[in-house]
């Protein structure tokens, strides 16, 4: 790897660290704005990943996963998604309503809107973050909720949107509650491509990873 290659990597992952500080931020006030309750959250580990090899940053690729999908649209288009382990969408249920179901044959209309709810804040927070640096028009279209194994709904997103042949920006997330609950999950930026070779453009870094 040459010196020049490696200033590349360099500042490509201070910019991301940069607009995950500014989403985490957007994302904790928001959350407290809806809930009541303050949040902290963090960020144990990130990647820029080829699409092909997306299942690969999942511990259990098969695992019971609840996941908000969130299109965009505007000078970059692609796809924003969170993803909740099904042990964490049932602890933030209980959060925010006192309630959980206890398996999939009991998921009801209340846990379904309020995980959509939270995917849809912290999706537009890490998008307005990414904006708001780039200065892109990146608009939000109406969020969706998949309940399956991980590797399913990410096979589903990357085929639907032609996605094949693009770089995803990967965030591994834990939200922390002031009652020390801990929420895992993770939030991928999807988009089409050439779309991060052009917010890292924007950004001042001449080659995407």
């Amino acid at each position: 790897m040459g010196s020049n290659e490696s200033s590349i990597e360099q500042l490509q992952d201070s910019c991301l660290r940069e607009l995950t500080n500014i989403g985490l931020g957007h994302a904790t006030m928001a959350l407290a704005s809806l809930t009541g309750q303050n949040f902290n959250m963090d960020v144990p580990s990130m990647s820029v990943t080829a699409a092909p090899d997306l299942t690969c940053v999942f511990t259990n690729p098969e695992e019971l996963t609840v996941a908000v999908s969130m299109p965009f649209t505007g000078d970059v288009q692609g796809q924003t998604a969170f993803f909740f382990p099904w042990a964490s969408a049932q602890r933030l249920s209980r959060l925010l309503t006192g309630l959980a179901p206890a398996d999939l044959d009991s998921i009801d209309e209340l846990f379904g809107s309020t995980i959509l709810e939270v995917g849809n804040i912290l999706c537009s927070s890490f998008l307005n973050a990414i904006s708001d640096m780039t200065g892109l028009r990146m608009e939000a279209t109406p969020p969706a909720v998949s309940i399956d194994g991980a590797q399913s709904i990410v096979s589903t997103l990357i085929v639907e949107a032609c996605f094949q042949d693009t770089q995803i920006l990967t965030l591994e997330t834990r939200i922390f509650e002031e009652s020390s609950e801990t929420l895992d999950g993770r939030f991928l930026c999807m988009p089409a491509s050439g779309g991060l070779q052009t917010v890292f453009e924007r950004l001042g870094v001449a080659e995407a990873a």
